[in-house]
């Protein structure tokens, strides 16, 4: 059975990886410095790819964390078992979130980078729940997402308060080329 429609190309594997593994390291290391992590979170990584930023947030889960690495992509699933080999603190889950078989309010935070932009419209809100629904009260959903890709900020700004999230903070700024969307909201449940 296929779940996705979409496998990225040889040449796009190889592109990713030279750049994300060399150039463009400082951005995705400097993305998961900002994520804030202690080191003892359970972490879930929508969207995973390459691994080319997942990299950077398991070697920040090193006192008890756990990331939980997610994509549709078959291809995508081996380069990023590659990627990740060195670190022990990583799962891998292939498939729909809004299928997988993964635990509800089990995880500290959600990060999404560069992926929701490229989910159809009408997908979108069924996705943005089944990722809210795996955080913990009082988590967050961190994201990065490129500007004028067809996600505006309001409809991403919608798209979480109709799934229980608060905006925290939106920062637009420039990454490489590139506009990009900073934001994180939390979880409208707080800790008991």
């Amino acid at each position: 059975m296929t779940l996705s429609t979409y496998e990225p190309a040889t040449l796009e594997i190889w592109l990713t990886l030279g750049l994300g593994l060399t150039v463009l390291s400082p951005y995705y290391r400097g993305f998961a410095r900002r994520l804030g992590l202690r080191g003892d979170e359970q972490v879930l990584d929508f969207g995973s790819g390459s691994g080319v930023c997942s990299r950077h947030v398991a070697a920040r889960l090193r006192h008890g964390g756990h990331l939980d690495c997610v994509d549709i992509s078959d291809r995508w699933m081996h380069v990023i078992r590659r990627t990740l080999s060195r670190f022990d603190n990583v799962g891998y889950h292939r498939g729909r979130i809004t299928t997988l078989a993964l635990p509800e309010a089990a995880y500290d935070m959600v990060v999404i980078h560069f992926v929701l932009h490229d989910i159809p419209a009408a997908e979108r809100p069924d996705v943005v729940a089944a990722l809210v629904r795996r955080l913990k009260p009082g988590g967050r959903l961190v994201l990065r997402e490129p500007q004028d890709h067809g996600l505006t900020l309001d409809e991403l700004d919608h798209l979480m308060t109709v799934a229980g999230l608060r905006p925290t903070s939106t920062v637009a700024h420039r990454v490489a080329t590139m506009s990009v969307y900073d934001a994180i909201y939390s979880h409208r449940k707080e800790l008991q």
